[in-house]
């Protein structure tokens, strides 16, 4: 088997073994998958290039959660109920009663518990990132009016960090179920508040080199694995290109400000007309363009999904900008961060078919 030949076969081996393939998401020596089996119930596992190292995975997870893990063939590591040789405190979890509610093997989690005024998320990673991810969601959590979950508690040698729960829907679902009058505004007035936020100590910055070069490396992954023709990607470079120009061609940023840095449809919650923001463990100081061109980018998305209409992308889009108010330059170099973010979904997506038959959204 040729490297280039990694995705197709991945997916050839899922479906010989009866399931199929939603999403994966890549490494330079294997796939994380997620899956779906012939009852459409979720399956989480690995492909592994290597049969050795596939093997040896297999062993190492099943002896932290025995009896939830199959190797299938040579490649396909499957890993159910939790189980996670990195992630060691995930089992115990699911097998206490927890529901799964994310599973990147070997990366990260998510758990919930309880029901309504009751119910909490726990969010597990390697017991090494702990630290850092709980002072990056607390300082968010701190921001002046910014609605964010907090961290009730934490546990480093566990790996786990307890939020708070916040209540709402996802700006996702309203894309197809309806948007009550203001929502896009106050969108974007909720995001001008974490970019306006106060000097915050201990955060990273990530400017557009840096974006730049995580678009590159997944256009990389996908060369590798073979996920896109070289044609389009070659062509997703050049795009990439000439959307890091638009930037540059935009001026000079007038000074950094707190990002989400991977702000999208799903991150936001609206509860009677406020807005909250999931996932903030990703902050990081830059150009506040970075994140309107990415959650612009996604609006892009899903249209071609089908999971939303044009005319309502439209809207929001527009929403969005009037409750933000961006100047001039924050505009124009959010043009540019948005085609750099369309090149990177398409990169991404290559490897999600799954995500790529949603039904249509409003009529």
């Amino acid at each position: 088997m040729t490297p280039t030949r990694r995705f197709a076969t991945a997916r050839q081996e899922v479906e010989a073994h009866g399931m199929s393939l939603v999403r994966a998401h890549p490494r330079r020596d294997r796939l994380h998958l997620d899956l779906a089996d012939a009852d459409g119930d979720r399956v989480v596992g690995q492909w592994i290039g290597e049969a050795q190292t596939a093997e040896t995975v297999a062993a190492a997870t099943d002896s932290v959660a025995s009896g939830r893990v199959r190797l299938l063939g040579n490649h396909l590591v499957v890993q159910a109920g939790g189980a996670d040789r990195r992630l060691r405190s995930l089992a115990t979890l699911v097998a206490a009663g927890a529901d799964l509610v994310v599973h990147r093997p070997e990366r990260r989690a998510v758990v919930r518990t309880g029901e309504g005024e009751s119910r909490t998320f726990t969010k597990v990673v390697r017991p090494s990132r702990t630290a850092d991810l709980a002072q990056r969601m607390t300082r968010a959590a701190a921001v002046p009016g910014l609605l964010a979950p907090r961290v009730v508690a934490t546990d480093e040698s566990a790996g786990t960090i307890e939020m708070s729960t916040l209540p709402g829907r996802t700006l996702h679902d309203l894309l197809t179920d309806g948007m009550p009058a203001g929502t896009a505004e106050a969108i974007g007035a909720a995001v001008r508040t974490l970019h306006t936020a106060p000097d915050v100590d201990g955060v990273g910055g990530h400017d557009l080199g840096a974006e730049v070069d995580v678009t590159r490396a997944l256009l990389d992954l996908a060369r590798l694995h073979h996920a896109l023709e070289p044609r389009t990607l070659d062509a997703l470079d050049r795009d990439a290109a000439r959307a890091a120009s638009v930037v540059i061609g935009a001026g000079p940023v007038g000074g950094r400000s707190l990002l989400h840095r991977d702000l999208h449809d799903k991150q936001l919650l609206v509860d009677d007309g406020r807005v909250g923001m999931l996932d903030v463990d990703t902050i990081v100081l830059g150009d506040a363009a970075l994140d309107l061109g990415n959650l612009l980018a996604h609006l892009d998305l899903r249209v071609r999904q089908g999971w939303t209409l044009p005319s309502t992308a439209a809207e929001v889009e527009d929403g969005v900008l009037e409750g933000y108010a961006p100047d001039a330059r924050t505009r124009a170099a959010a043009s540019g961060y948005r085609a750099l973010t369309r090149a990177r979904l398409r990169a991404l997506y290559a490897f999600r078919p799954g995500d790529m038959r949603q039904p249509v959204g409003a009529r």
